[in-house]
């Protein structure tokens, strides 16, 4: 007699992908836990057990877009010929067809649906908000570097207007305008780079 293993996914699994289709899809506020338990086939104990509560479900699902997106990125910026193309590529993975939604998109939509934190799980989740804001600042400063600046009010200043556009796009994307709009903040921020001296 032979045995098979069980290739169903364990609850933490489960519960965390639910919660990303349904987080991405319909809000953070408006799914409840109860919606979550029924569409992953999970008891309420596994989710207490495994994340402890809804708003430590909502970081594991904003650090899981987070990683996410960052390997889009990378993917894109490991082809790019220099600094100047791997920042370009933070608006070209915008217009990406990927699950759970539009790259950078989760953690904007979930700024919107918390902006005063009054809980310490409410504060946790706008921490993973601002973790993936400042890798994207960080990312900024650091190939801006990589292009020969080295002003730290300059460098925090392109980056600041870099971030700004990108947000742009983003938000627009998730308007539905995601083409059009991305490629006019990619031009912009070409134009931007365009104002950095080749290094000698």
């Amino acid at each position: 007699m032979t045995s098979t293993r069980s290739t169903k996914p364990a609850p933490r699994e489960r519960l965390l992908a639910t919660a990303t289709r349904l987080f991405s899809s319909d809000g953070i506020r408006a799914v409840g836990i109860d919606r979550i338990l029924r569409e992953a086939g999970v008891a309420k104990a596994s989710l207490y057990n495994t994340y402890g509560s809804k708003d430590e479900l909502v970081v594991a699902y904003l650090r899981s877009v987070a990683d996410r997106d960052r390997e889009l990125w990378q993917h894109r910026a490991n082809r790019a010929a220099d600094a100047r193309g791997r920042v370009l590529a933070l608006f070209d993975i915008i217009r990406e067809r990927v699950e759970p939604s539009t790259p950078g998109s989760c953690h904007i939509a979930a700024a919107i649906e918390f902006p005063s934190p009054s809980t310490d799980g409410e504060r946790a989740i706008r921490e993973a908000v601002s973790d993936q804001r400042h890798w994207i600042a960080d990312t900024l400063r650091a190939e801006l570097i990589a292009m020969g600046l080295q002003d730290p009010d300059n460098i925090d200043d392109l980056a600041d207007r870099l971030a700004l556009l990108h947000d742009g796009a983003v938000t627009a994307a998730m308007l539905g305008e995601a083409h059009t709009s991305t490629m006019t903040a990619r031009a912009m921020a070409e134009l931007i780079l365009g104002m950095i001296a080749d290094p000698a």
